[in-house]
């Protein structure tokens, strides 16, 4: 099956870099909302600011991507990091739509968990697929698979099923359902 050992252990390395990049990426990424979520709502905190909270973590990234840069500089062998100027002009107009929609997405899903809970906030966030499938049929014209109209379908039902169960607590808000609708269309 393979050639020999070594590619063997290479694609293994490979696999296990991958799986636990992912894995940090869903462990910061369920951390922060926690993390969100406590700041915007708890009776300790109740910072109050969820756009400034977007800015902030927007500031915090790009420090962060100019350190990882300059670390991959230093010590190209050990550390990587793609290359690159944002102030370019030309990647400047490239990337500045993109840059914009995603602000919009971060502060609105900071305004829809200071609304609502962490679980029907993941229940809305589940909607980029569906509004992923939809704009690619709006924008690009391309048709999307009966199998995966039958996913979006489930997971709209989802949706209504979780809008339906929240709307029977006490921490209700058509103002955060709007919001996380809203993050999760900008994806």
């Amino acid at each position: 099956m393979y050639k020999n050992l070594e590619e063997h252990n290479r694609l293994v390395n490979k696999y296990l870099k991958i799986f636990f990049v992912v894995s940090l990426y869903w462990c910061t990424s369920i951390l922060t909302v926690f993390v969100n979520k406590h700041l915007l709502s708890s009776d300790t905190v109740n910072l109050g600011a969820p756009l400034f909270m977007s800015w902030f973590q927007c500031v915090v990234s790009t420090v962060i991507c100019f350190a990882a840069s300059r670390l991959s500089r230093k010590y190209p062998s050990v550390f990587t990091f793609p290359e690159g100027n944002p102030l370019d002009i030309d990647t400047f107009r490239k990337i500045l739509p993109l840059s914009v929609l995603y602000t919009l997405m971060i502060g609105a899903n900071n305004l829809s968990l200071s609304y609502v809970t962490v679980a029907f906030y993941y229940i809305g966030r589940s909607l980029t697929t569906v509004f992923s499938v939809v704009l690619t049929y709006v924008i690009l014209r391309q048709r999307t698979s009966f199998k995966c109209l039958l996913c979006c379908g489930a997971i709209v039902v989802g949706f209504w099923l979780g809008v339906d169960q929240e709307s029977l607590t006490e921490v209700f808000s058509w103002r955060g359902t709007i919001f996380g609708v809203l993050s999760s269309s900008c994806p």
